[in-house]
């Protein structure tokens, strides 16, 4: 009995081994596949935070795109960079990578060769769709580290990517500055009886003989005069649409002509209006002294705008007024180009205040700063919003390709 109690034993603690080995095993095989769905989420995670970062960075690059301006793609990529980095990435935890002139690329179509900023030199103008390609490496695989204990398993930290396309497309809300283009009578879209490159003279408050070319006027919501201020200083009105109806203003208000000018670069001696966006890549302005045929400015103002040329000084505002410096304007934005809603204004030339609707949505150049609001400003008439050719780009809600609003940034893969 004795020799059979101690054989039995033996093969009970050799069946008890057995399974301890199987237990290891199997626990190792369970905390693996506990680790492989704890880290597919958390690939998951990186690849939504860098979808996230994509988007934006193709979002934020594509409004730069606006054949508008020479160095537009250094625009492109500073505005897509600062996008990304503002997207956190790795659970939360720093800023998207963008590595420059590389990850950030451009083409004339969506489906042709991109190339990084400096492979596009010498045909920045015609770049229309912004690709960024974005990565996140070495996220650590943490629980599946346990497969690397079996037998000739390896698991290593992995990499997630992200890629997002954008380009302008017409929108089906917008925003625009309260300065309304009168349509010539008899005319219709898209143009309203302007030809694209025509100047338009006229006053914050034009005279009867002004009459007819634009007009300050008010959106919906804004009754009260002053809010043009903050809007010309601004961005704009936003969440209009063909829908909207507007009503005329004056604009002989002092301070409209601030934050007009500021536009420009052009400011008081005391500094900028308070609260001022930054003036426009270039102030160099435009008057019949010295742009006698008073037509087609748009192709010298982009040229102006690569090298950020600060205002010449015309037309002269006298005393107390100043230029802004060509590292003012380097650093600065699109606040030239503008959207502005097409009106029939014949019912206000002749004395009516009844709302109007929006016919359509034009482009313009401002051209010049004003002394006070008696002085004359002049637009340069660009063509349709919706047109890429026009140079405008604004904020608002992308639509089809018959959305007819200005163009905005949009998504497109």
């Amino acid at each position: 009995m004795t020799a059979t109690c101690t054989v039995g034993g033996g093969i009970a603690r050799r069946q008890g081994g057995a399974v301890s080995v199987a237990f290891a095993l199997l626990a190792v095989l369970l905390l693996g596949f506990v680790g492989l769905g704890l880290d597919v989420g958390r690939l998951y995670v990186s690849k939504t935070e860098l979808q996230n970062a994509a988007d934006a960075c193709a979002l934020a690059a594509a409004g730069a795109l606006t054949g508008a301006n020479v160095g537009q793609l250094v625009a492109a990529e500073d505005f897509g960079t600062e996008a990304a980095r503002r997207n956190l990435i790795g659970m939360q935890a720093s800023a998207a990578n963008v590595t420059a002139d590389q990850d950030i690329t451009f083409s004339a179509t969506l489906g042709g060769s991109y190339s990084s900023r400096s492979g596009a030199a010498g045909n920045e103008l015609n770049m229309r769709f912004v690709r960024c390609t974005l990565q996140e490496a070495n996220i650590p695989m943490l629980l599946l580290q346990v497969i690397n204990l079996l037998p000739g398993q390896t698991v290593t930290p992995a990499t997630a990517g992200a890629t997002a396309v954008a380009t302008l497309a017409p929108s089906v809300s917008n925003c625009a500055l309260p300065l309304a283009i009168c349509k010539k009578p008899g005319s219709s879209a898209p143009d309203f009886g302007y030809a694209r490159g025509e100047w338009m003279i006229g006053r914050f408050n034009p005279p009867d003989n002004l009459a007819g070319k634009f007009k300050w006027v008010k959106f919906p919501g804004y009754e009260r005069t002053p809010d043009l201020a903050g809007l010309i200083g601004g961005s704009g009105q936003c969440d209009l649409s063909s829908a909207s109806t507007l009503e005329p203003s004056t604009g002989a208000i002092n301070s409209l002509v601030d934050v007009w000018n500021w536009r420009m670069g052009v400011m008081k001696n005391s500094g900028p209006p308070a609260g001022a966006f930054v003036p426009d890549y270039t102030g160099y302005a435009y008057t019949p002294v010295n742009w006698p045929d008073q037509f087609n400015a748009f192709a010298d103002f982009v040229a102006k705008r690569g090298t950020n040329t600060p205002w010449n000084g015309l037309p002269d505002l006298g005393g107390g007024w100043q230029a802004t410096t060509s590292d003012v304007h380097a650093a600065g934005a699109d606040r030239r180009l503008v959207v502005g809603p097409v009106v029939d204004c014949s019912s206000w030339d002749e004395g009516g205040t009844q709302s109007q609707p929006v016919l359509g949505w034009a482009c313009y150049l401002m051209l010049n700063p004003v002394a006070n609001p008696n002085e004359d400003m002049g637009l340069e008439y660009r063509g349709p919003a919706d047109d890429i050719a026009s140079g405008c780009v604004t904020s608002g809600a992308p639509g089809g390709p018959g959305a007819g609003g200005p163009k905005v940034p949009t998504l497109v893969q």
